[in-house]
């Protein structure tokens, strides 16, 4: 029973009040029954509503494939058929090729009185020791995750702060993000679609404040870096340290605040700034950030600049990055009726060590040392196929190398020394075979071309045909086969081997959402 239809059968009985006592009924013990249910149904309503439980449960299946006998490698620079016999290597079904991996997020929301929440997220599985392991995500880690972590557990409450007006605090574990150039998340995995590894959300112990300032949004933020193992292995702050350095220069706590004036969704400006520390003896950086996005009908212009700043101590213990260290990106986009354009101009200089996620070229994330520019073609063929296009054209800022990092890795993974350009296309063809079935196909190709006319050049490809199945809006099936080829040349940019090699990934994945 709802407390509509209550509002419906008292509003009858008042309505048909003299005929009911005609048969004898008792109107007024009626009213009285009538009034104590809709109690009970109110008293419900808000008990449910005092506690909501949320998750997704996800089990997926990974098969690798090396079809030579060269070091092979994903997208994301796991090892393929790492640890199996030369018999075996081409066999996705043998014991060191497969991986079946399952994942619960299991989440709840609970009202602490007027003004305050409880929010809970909790992760239980095998799935993250797989991804947010280091180096080829398959060897047992010294100290791996428990197959029951605490993701999220915060208290939410709201307040009134005078001069600042209503401000809502979160306070506890949390995922957090700024911006793209300053601090964002990059998902480790490009395979399985995890919904706690693909906001972009870094995880934090502490709190952050929101309130408004006039026409600003304010987000002030203090907090430790999250340790998900038990010391040896910082798994959750991995990504976040110093790329290009040494493995070990971890952050690991951040304060800061953000402010935005204006509205994203049509003019805004962002400011952003906050300081790192690395531990006892590393020192800070400072991190500077502007950013501003503006749409104009069919047309949108956005753009982010960055800065980082490190005190003496950090200069004394890591190295001066006082110079050659800011980046800033410019983006123009179209949108009209089916078709979608988008132009993208970014300069990364050498020394910006921020943990952000601005840029993904094949296996290579964040490069450094680099410029270029970046299109991108979107175009709705019909309601059943779509198509789009990327394309990165790119070059070292001075000198003749670039740095950058993979997915898996911590610190700098590729370093690509006599290099004269970069080329990368990304193609994405998605076909609706029915209401709940769709095709996929995508390609990669990406070039590291050398200085010298007599030096080999560097080749990525990855071509992918999978297919989804929607069995509700909350249930899903999708499988899919990835070729991946590479011809190492004479750069060796992943740092992994000098010999051309190929193999392959095939996977499934069922998602559920209650």
């Amino acid at each position: 029973v709802t407390k509509d239809q209550l509002a419906a059968l008292q509003k009858l009985v008042d309505e048909f009040r003299d005929e009911l006592a005609a048969l004898g009924v008792d109107v007024e013990a009626l009213r009285r029954d009538v009034a104590a249910l809709n109690e009970r149904v109110t008293a419900l309503e808000e008990e449910v509503a005092r506690v909501r439980f949320t998750g997704v449960a996800d089990v997926s299946g990974r098969g690798e494939i090396r079809n030579t006998g060269a070091e092979t490698f994903d997208m994301d620079n796991r090892m393929l058929s790492y640890g199996s016999s030369p018999a075996d290597r081409d066999n996705p079904l043998v014991a060191n090729n497969s991986y079946v991996f399952n994942n619960l997020a299991f989440g709840m929301k609970a009202k602490a009185g007027p003004g305050a929440t409880v929010n809970a997220l909790i992760d239980a599985g095998n799935y993250l020791n797989f991804a947010l392991s280091q180096g080829n995500g398959k060897l047992p880690l010294a100290d791996p995750l428990s197959d029951i972590v605490v993701w999220n557990l915060t208290a939410n409450t709201s307040m009134k702060m005078g001069p600042l007006g209503t401000t809502n605090i979160v306070a506890g574990r949390h995922s957090f993000q700024l911006t793209p150039f300053t601090l964002k998340f990059v998902n480790p995995d490009s395979y399985t679609s995890i919904p706690v590894l693909q906001t972009g959300d870094y995880l934090f112990d502490g709190a952050h404040a929101d309130f408004q300032i006039g026409k600003a949004s304010v987000t002030a933020f203090g907090s430790k870096v999250t340790d998900l193992g038990s010391g040896s292995n910082n798994l959750m702050h991995m990504n976040l340290q110093l790329t290009g350095w040494t493995t070990g220069y971890e952050v690991k706590q951040i304060g800061g605040a953000r402010v935005v004036l204006g509205s994203p969704a049509s003019r805004s400006l962002g400011l952003t700034y906050y300081q790192s520390g690395y531990g006892a003896n590393r020192g800070r950086t400072q991190t500077y950030g502007a950013d501003v996005n503006a749409k104009f009908g069919s047309f949108g212009v956005s753009g982010e600049y960055a800065k980082i700043a490190p005190n003496d101590q950090f200069k004394g213990a890591v190295g001066d990055i006082s110079e050659d260290n800011t980046a800033w990106d410019a983006k123009l986009a179209y949108e009209s009726g089916k078709l979608g354009l988008g132009a993208r101009y970014l300069q990364v200089e050498q020394n910006y060590i921020a943990p952000g996620s601005w840029l993904r070229t094949g296996r290579a994330v964040n490069m450094l040392n680099v410029k270029g520019y970046v299109a991108n073609v979107n175009y709705d063929f019909s309601s059943k196929l779509n198509l789009s296009v990327e394309g990165q054209f790119l070059q070292p800022i001075q000198g003749d190398w670039t740095r950058a990092r993979t997915s898996v890795e911590q610190g700098h993974a590729v370093q690509a020394n006599r290099l004269d350009s970069i080329t990368f296309y990304k193609a994405d063809l998605k076909y609706g075979l029915s209401a709940q079935n769709s095709l996929f196909l995508c390609w990669e190709d990406g070039t590291w071309k050398p200085i010298s006319a007599s030096a080999e050049e560097t080749k990525e490809r990855y071509m992918t045909v999978g297919l989804s199945h929607a069995v509700n809006p909350n249930s899903s099936v999708k499988v899919f086969y990835q070729i991946v080829d590479g011809d190492a040349g004479t750069m060796d940019p992943y740092m992994t081997s000098y010999d051309d090699f190929r193999g392959g990934v095939v996977g499934a994945q069922v998602q559920l959402k209650y």
